[in-house]
């Protein structure tokens, strides 16, 4: 991976699957992404299009859409028919956006924490009330993206997948802050070594780079890197100095980070970047060759051509990066 390139973090705005998939490729050129469009409806946002892989190879975590979310129904209807079809459009459009593409090339799916404290039973309660399920759960979420990348993979096959577990929900299933189907309580706090083990089984699905991704306030760096992901993604200004110390074991058991920072200009951009890294002790180009950029969060509350803007700042952040350390 070159140093401090550009990757978005998922979700952007809009319906045009082709229009968004050459944007991402005009933008991040070294770092691309499958895009998801949640604006298209259920099954396009991040749960009902993962639990839509997951249903295609264990039809009992078929879901279908409630006023709160997700449920668990009987047999794949139509929430994941529709599900399916987005994303075979999806891999159709990558597949010729990016013919005889080499490079790295990202995918996302939700995490098997964020899915049990989201997706409901079909009494009503989450399934992160029943660990039983969520480790069946995680076992079909692994069986899942090893079929999504080998998809992918046979889509673009010159190009180096990464996965991106997207876990906004881990901090609250180990607060033990996921509200019960009441309201008035909230489900037990999982233990950290059940959380870890259950991540660590989903992570061996790809051999080649994971990532965990949370756009929260707080993130467990030690319970992910010795979960054996290859980087963290996550929100600088949100998460603060807490991070520095992780940042730097991350890197040295061989990974990397995804900072996901929002430019005001390309120079505090760059001094910030470069703040981060002499904090931690890495000179401008050690850290440039571990570090990945990216939005904080998803592009979708704004216009396509502003998710445009967005990303091009940072891509001028990251040219600043490297010519500071040449």
């Amino acid at each position: 991976m070159q140093p401090a390139v550009v990757t978005g973090v998922g979700a952007w705005p809009g319906t045009d699957v082709h229009e968004v998939a050459v944007t991402i490729r005009d933008v991040c050129p070294e770092f691309p992404h499958l895009a998801e469009l949640p604006e298209r409806g259920p099954g396009a946002e991040m749960i009902g299009r993962t639990m839509g892989l997951i249903s295609q190879i264990a039809s009992d975590f078929s879901v279908s859409t409630i006023p709160t979310g997700w449920r668990l129904t009987s047999a794949r209807g139509k929430d994941m028919l529709r599900a399916a079809s987005f994303m075979s459009h999806d891999l159709d459009e990558i597949e010729a956006v990016y013919q005889g593409y080499e490079g790295d090339f990202k995918i996302q799916v939700v995490g098997p924490w964020t899915l049990a404290a989201s997706v409901e039973n079909r009494s009503g309660e989450k399934l992160l009330r029943d660990l039983g399920a969520v480790a069946d759960l995680a076992q079909a979420l692994t069986s899942a993206v090893e079929s999504h990348i080998a998809d992918v993979s046979r889509r673009i096959p010159q190009a180096r997948i990464a996965i991106q577990f997207d876990e906004p929900l881990l901090r609250d299933v180990l607060r033990g802050s996921v509200p019960t189907q009441s309201g008035w309580t909230a489900y037990s706090a999982v233990e950290p070594t059940t959380v870890g083990e259950t991540l660590k089984s989903v992570r061996s699905a790809h051999s080649g780079p994971t990532i965990v991704h949370s756009c929260a306030d707080e993130i467990p760096f030690d319970l992910i890197r010795q979960a054996g992901f290859s980087a963290i993604s996550y929100d600088v200004a949100l998460v603060g100095d807490m991070a520095t110390d992780y940042l730097g074991e991350q890197i040295e058991a061989g990974g990397f980070v995804i900072l996901g920072i929002e430019p005001s200009t390309t120079a505090r951009a760059v001094a910030g970047v470069r703040r981060l890294g002499g904090r931690i002790g890495y000179s401008d180009e050690d850290w440039n060759s571990h570090i990945v950029l990216s939005p904080p969060c998803d592009l979708i509350d704004m216009p396509l051509s502003q998710a445009r803007e967005r990303m091009e700042s940072l891509s001028e952040v990251s040219r600043a990066l490297v010519e500071v350390d040449q």
